[in-house]
């Protein structure tokens, strides 16, 4: 017999030793029906209440990086002859935007933290029915209209195994990383210090995204920080603000941190390269019950590194064939095909023949990797028709039609200067690629209703409204964001999966999900924790689509990584939130 917790939109309802029964959380869609070809999202955040931009547009020289102003606020700092480039000190606040889909306060309702530059966080509750999307600005009293630095990317989880999610925010131009503890309500306290993690060290940071997992699996999660470091700021043999951070809850101190890097085996940083971290992802790629490390970075700096068991890292990059990608920046973990194998979205930057930076790079564009075992991954990039993606940033898998195949949504565009023309790059559409049923993929943005040609960066997947149907959230620096709602109007069965952890953490970060709809058929798989990113963070629910299943789903099982338990539930009633717990 095995316990699972039942949930109906956020609200704890029985924990049962039988089969569930499945409660809806408001989905109007019908099983059997045949999915539309592809998704028609409306774009709306005006009506949704995103109406406030990520920030302003600052020219050179006056940027966040601008060396007079570092040196004014950072006394150890001196920029070297190189801060002359004005135009390039300006980078890092265009490379900005984060959000994250995170229910702060346990309604079932994912709410939006986003970032801004030139001010402090917003947090967005979701007030959200049946019948409207709707969100409101409820910052105020919750420690984020506090934050004194430019923002950057987010994400959460809960890092004292308390039951609620806490918030990390990253900071450009700041003087530390900031980490917000939840008092279960969506009411914060900013903790950074305390907690080990703020990483005040007298230079200004350059944050980028953040991620989460339990690499030793003793039932605490641990974070992994990423920083692109102008080189007006860095230094080099200096630790960056790119750092591996271990949970010591185990030790008694439940969501204090200790740095980890050095000894974990993870550290960037050497005498000939700056650190250009931007996105990372923990994910077991090789099936041991460790979470491997992958990060995407600049330059031809971004790094896989294996899990050994032992609390440290091998880095596997060569090896394991990647790394291909010249400039990675977004980075998307999930499954594809039958049978479902892993894979990795990794963007980078694809050249266009009319813009030339005259830096004699070369510039190949966004990279899948499918893992093929004995710790290998394949470059099926050309083989899906992903490659060219401009200047790619966030990037996320999704099932907008409930067809049980994978699309792949992609930001993307730079408005620089240093590069002439100066806006080269800085009408780039939004790439929105939808799987033809075979593993190759044709660009759909525009069929499916999204239209945008400003600079976008990051992808945010969540179901606003629990309809079923998979919404986006799209961050623009310098702009208002946008909210693209799917309104699709025949998608196929679903089914949404939530995972509790008793000995692995408690958000379960690292379970495996296998839903087998029919008996004998390939499962789709999912591992709980691993999904878009670029400093961003998606919605917690797993997100199934059953395409035409008419009947209930065969299996839904849940492997725990910590105690290797599994909780195997038949029977399963789709167009369902159903939340598992790990057996005691």
């Amino acid at each position: 017999m095995r316990p699972i917790i039942l949930k109906r939109c956020g609200q704890v309802l029985a924990v049962l030793l039988l089969a569930p029964v499945a409660f809806s959380c408001g989905g109007n869609s019908s099983s059997g029906t045949e999915p539309d070809p592809l998704p028609t999202f409306v774009e709306m955040s005006q009506q949704a209440g995103f109406t406030v931009a990520q920030g302003k547009r600052i020219k050179e020289p006056n940027c966040l990086f601008d060396p007079k102003l570092i040196v004014a606020q950072f006394p150890k700092v001196t920029p070297p002859a190189v801060s002359k480039d004005v135009a390039r000190q300006c980078d890092p606040e265009r490379s900005s935007g984060g959000a994250a889909a995170v229910d702060v306060n346990g309604d079932g309702l994912d709410d939006i933290v986003m970032t801004r530059i030139y001010n402090a966080p917003l947090l967005y509750l979701n007030t959200s029915t049946k019948d409207q999307v709707s969100f409101v600005d409820a910052t105020k009293g919750t420690a984020f209209e506090k934050v004194p630095s430019s923002t950057n990317g987010v994400g959460y989880a809960d890092i004292d195994n308390d039951g609620d999610q806490d918030v990390v925010i990253t900071s450009l131009g700041g003087k530390q990383l900031y980490m917000f503890i939840n008092d279960g309500t969506g009411k914060f306290t900013e903790e950074a210090v305390a907690r080990g993690v703020a990483m005040i060290d007298g230079r200004p940071h350059s944050g980028m995204g953040v991620s989460f997992g339990d690499y030793n699996n003793d039932g605490w999660l641990d974070m992994h920080t990423n920083e692109w470091q102008p080189s007006d700021v860095s230094a080099y043999a200096v630790p960056s603000h790119s750092r591996l951070f271990k949970n010591l809850g185990a030790s008694g101190k439940p969501g204090v941190f200790v740095d980890a890097t050095k000894e974990a085996g993870v550290e960037l940083e050497s005498r000939v390269d700056l650190v250009y971290s931007f996105s990372s992802s923990f994910t077991d790629f090789d099936s041991d019950g460790n979470v491997d490390l992958m990060v995407a970075s600049d330059f031809n700096t971004t790094r896989f590194y294996w899990n050994n068991g032992d609390g440290t890292f091998t880095n596997g990059t060569v090896d394991a064939e990647l790394g291909k990608e010249e400039n990675a920046m977004g980075l998307a973990v999930g499954f594809m095909g039958k049978p479902q194998k892993q894979v990795m979205m990794v963007t980078s930057i694809r050249a266009k023949a009319d813009c030339d930076d005259a830096s004699d790079l070369i510039l190949t564009g966004n990279r899948l990797f499918e893992y093929s075992g004995k710790r290998v991954f394949s470059d099926i990039t050309d083989k899906a028709g992903v490659r060219n993606g401009f200047w790619g940033w966030g990037t996320s898998f999704l099932d907008s039609t409930n067809a049980a195949k994978k699309e792949i949504a992609s930001a993307n565009g730079m408005d620089i200067t240093w590069m002439p023309p100066s806006a080269c790059y800085a009408s780039d559409p939004f790439r929105f690629w939808a799987d033809n049923g075979n593993g190759v993929f044709t660009e759909k943005s525009i069929a499916a209703g999204i239209d945008i040609n400003t600079p976008s960066k990051g992808v945010v997947i969540f179901d606003a409204d629990n309809d079923g149907r998979q919404d986006m959230f799209v961050t623009r620096d310098a702009n208002k964001p946008l909210f693209f709602h799917n309104q699709t109007p025949s998608v196929g069965a679903w089914l949404g999966v939530t995972v509790q952890g008793t000995t692995t953490n408690r958000d379960g970060l690292g379970a495996l999900i296998s839903v087998t709809a029919v008996e004998g058929e390939e499962p789709q798989l999912a591992y709980v924790g691993t999904s878009g990113s670029f400093l961003t963070h998606d919605g917690r629910v797993k997100h199934f689509g059953l395409g035409k299943l008419t009947t209930n789903i065969f299996e839904v099982k849940v492997t725990f990584p910590a105690s290797g338990k599994e909780v195997v539930l038949n029977n399963v009633k789709p167009q369902e939130l159903i939340n598992v717990t790990e057996p005691e």
